[in-house]
């Protein structure tokens, strides 16, 4: 047996800064796919994917549980805004806990992963997706064992295209950028509080990459035309990535879309691949 993460989606957000790791994180609302990451003990280094690499997250939960060597399968890679990096430090921490018999509890092995996201500065908010699974309602920042969220179950398949990697740090450095980041996030979540529907919450994280200036033209133009056939469409945050439902036709004619369901299940163990 393994380990395997889902990945997940953010549709918008606000972050909130502490000294203390377990009360930073982000509000707002997240998406956990069926999609995601695998691990296993290996000897020694990180591997993603069979090319060794360097993975700060990763590396950050090895050292604290006294791990030298992961192989990482991701079934999509990092840098689009899918959670990957939290994902791998949430897989990487269970298996670690599982082969060498530590005996942590759930919320010290999912709050170890939370804390690598953000002393890393890759992520706010995935692990706490990824810890309980379905759509996440983010109403109280912090570590998965201190946030307050609320859990939607959504029986949808949602189609995905890439663009373009984004680096997740850079934007969370730009102290103008977190203060529209905030101010619309705050807002965004007030609004699909009141409406928590599917529908709402394409418009709404649409409006956010608009206000917060993260919304290119090239995004624009494929969200606009999948909304011209009827389908819903935004921007996955943080990356250059498209989302939607019922739009994968329309994907299809600007690259290689894919397919994947919203999952009610976080990290949990699974019977080992050959990878």
């Amino acid at each position: 047996m393994t380990f395997f993460s889902p990945s997940s989606i953010t549709c918008f957000f606000s972050v909130h800064k502490s000294k203390n790791p377990s009360q930073s994180g982000s509000t707002g609302v997240g998406i956990t796919l069926d999609i995601g990451v695998t691990v296993k003990i290996s000897g020694r280094g990180i591997k993603v994917n069979g090319e060794k690499r360097d993975f700060p997250t990763v590396e950050y939960v090895m050292k604290k549980l006294g791990c030298e060597g992961i192989e990482i399968e991701m079934d999509v890679p990092a840098g689009y805004g899918f959670g990957m990096s939290g994902a791998s430090a949430l897989a990487s921490a269970f298996e670690i806990n599982r082969a060498f018999e530590l005996k942590k509890s759930f919320f010290e092995l999912v709050d170890l992963a939370h804390e690598a996201e953000i002393v890393c500065r890759t992520g706010m908010g995935d692990v706490v997706c990824q810890s309980y699974g379905g759509v996440i309602v983010r109403k109280k920042a912090g570590a998965p064992s201190v946030c307050e969220i609320d859990r939607l179950f959504w029986d949808e398949e949602l189609d995905f295209l890439f663009i373009e990697p984004m680096k997740t740090e850079e934007v969370l450095r730009n102290e103008s950028k977190i203060q529209l980041i905030n101010r619309y996030g705050e807002l965004c979540l007030r609004e699909f509080l009141s409406k928590p529907e599917i529908r709402n919450l394409f418009y709404l994280s649409k409006k956010f990459s608009e206000k917060t200036g993260l919304l290119d033209d090239e995004l624009r133009e494929i969200i606009e035309e999948v909304e011209l056939h009827g389908g819903f469409a935004s921007m996955v945050m943080l990356g250059r990535a498209i989302f939607t439902y019922n739009g994968y036709d329309v994907l299809r004619d600007y690259g290689e879309p894919f397919r994947a369901k919203i999952s009610r299940y976080g990290v949990r163990e699974v019977r080992s691949s050959n990878f």
